[in-house]
């Protein structure tokens, strides 16, 4: 299926410039456009242009519609194109080199005896999927959209790597990067996916996910800690959407919304390409967000949590109870051009599930975490360079325990279609607040060993 997907989505984009390049090639001759850049995820090309050239493009008939976006880098989607990928400096490379090297051996299966397991993962049952319906993740790749992944052995150990791809400053595949051995960083257009110590969050999530314990330390904080992690940095680029697609991502583990700006139609676009990622068999999700005291009800979940088959997480405590800044539900997208539906009167329900966003130890560097007050170590590497720790909080981890969940389904289950995927996880939540589905908790806390048995029974 993902194969057709990309075929189409290729062909199609395709089609469509070929009935427009010569007029862009005119425009740009005139200085009307710049920066052209396409786009197969959404059949369309971004660009600076002026006024003229806008209504230029508008009365094509192969133009169906134009988005004006004058937000931040990360939603102007253009400004790589008359950007050279970057070569990775010495030292970077032989960092990534000394990364892969320790993947060369072959990892052994996963078994969970003799390991400390906290408690945010048994109480979402992972340890139960583990040793009940043994499974772990195995063969599933979550691509994570975040800030990239500390260079220490729990989650290095996690990573995907691109078998097309070798460390040479060369483009070995084709696809116009240079060294995207682990993944890519979209917003410095550079293969250089390793974290910045004082920027943890990334590695937090990718711990949730997947997290190995170590020789040093018995502990495993990823719900799928054989599942694989495809690092993409710079968060929201449609160019990551079609490298996660194209290079095999099962989930897309997003980090990123865009809370009080007025996107207007833009929302279509990342919908479109959402709906797209979806056919290909691309599970998408994240945390609902951390705004109900700074945003009024309705718009608390933005784009792209806010699109109906992205699964968007609200968290709770240890207790179950919710902090008062989890983003709380509903959203519409009345008047939205080509997805006008879900009306103020018959709102999206969201958030989706729910899972835990603070109380358990995460991975995270003693840089980072020295200079919080508020963190509490429960274990630190030799040197101090990188610890278990907890104190971090917000829904931004609640979604890395879905992908894990999704993780566990789809390696009981590989042929499970993106929204079979939403559909059994909603069905085998617990319910939590109000009766039913609500829009604090979404259809509940999610429970990972039902919905391994419900993803095996299906097509079995």
């Amino acid at each position: 299926m993902r194969k057709l997907v990309l075929k189409t989505l290729r062909e199609k984009s395709d089609r469509s410039w070929a009935a427009v390049e010569a007029r862009v090639k005119k425009l740009q001759g005139s200085g009307d456009v710049t920066s052209p850049q396409r786009f197969w995820i959404v059949n369309g090309f971004a660009c600076d242009v002026t006024g003229r050239g806008a209504r230029d493009l508008a009365g094509d008939p192969a133009v169906s519609f134009i988005y004006i976006q004058r937000g931040p880098p990360q939603i102007r989607q253009h400004h790589l194109a008359s950007r050279e990928p970057q070569k990775l400096p010495a030292a970077r490379a032989q960092a990534l080199a000394a990364v892969l090297k320790t993947l060369e051996a072959k990892e052994p299966a996963f078994s969970a005896k003799g390991l400390e397991v906290p408690w945010n993962l048994q109480q979402i049952q992972a340890d139960r999927v583990w040793s009940d319906e043994k499974t772990a993740g195995e063969g599933i790749v979550v691509a994570v959209a975040d800030s990239g992944l500390l260079a220490i052995p729990p989650l290095t150990a996690a990573l995907w790597t691109n078998p097309r791809e070798t460390l040479n400053d060369k483009d070995d595949d084709g696809n116009g990067l240079i060294d995207d051995v682990f993944g890519y960083d979209f917003s410095a257009h550079s293969a250089d996916v390793l974290g910045d110590p004082g920027v943890p969050h990334g590695s937090a999530c990718g711990g949730i996910i997947a997290g190995r314990p170590t020789a040093d330390k018995a502990f495993v904080t990823g719900v799928a800690p054989r599942a694989r992690l495809m690092i993409l940095r710079g968060m929201g680029y449609l160019k990551s959407y079609e490298y996660a697609l194209e290079n095999g991502a099962d989930a897309l583990s997003m980090s990123y919304m865009w809370v009080q700006m007025e996107l207007g139609h833009y929302r279509g676009l990342f919908r479109n390409a959402h709906e797209h990622l979806a056919a290909g068999g691309v599970v998408a999700l994240g945390g609902a967000g951390n705004f109900a005291k700074s945003a009024p009800q309705g718009k608390q979940i933005t784009l792209p949590k806010d699109v109906p088959c992205v699964i968007a997480a609200a968290g709770v405590a240890k207790d179950g109870s919710q902090p008062d800044f989890s983003s709380r539900g509903p959203c519409t997208w009345k008047g939205v051009k080509f997805y006008d539906d879900h009306p103020p009167e018959r709102p999206l329900v969201k958030p989706d599930v729910t899972t835990f966003n603070a109380g358990f130890p995460c991975w995270t560097s003693g840089e980072f975490a020295r200079r919080q007050r508020r963190f509490e170590e429960v274990w630190k590497s030799g040197d101090g360079s990188y610890g278990l720790y907890t104190g971090l909080q917000g829904n931004s981890f609640a979604g890395p325990h879905v992908a894990g969940v999704v993780a566990l389904m789809l390696s009981a289950n590989p042929d499970l279609n993106a929204w079979e995927v939403k559909e059994i996880l909603e069905a085998t939540c617990r319910d939590l607040g109000d009766k039913g589905r609500d829009a604090a908790f979404g259809a509940g806390l999610v429970q990972a060993l039902e919905a391994v048995k419900a993803a095996r029974r299906v097509r079995k």
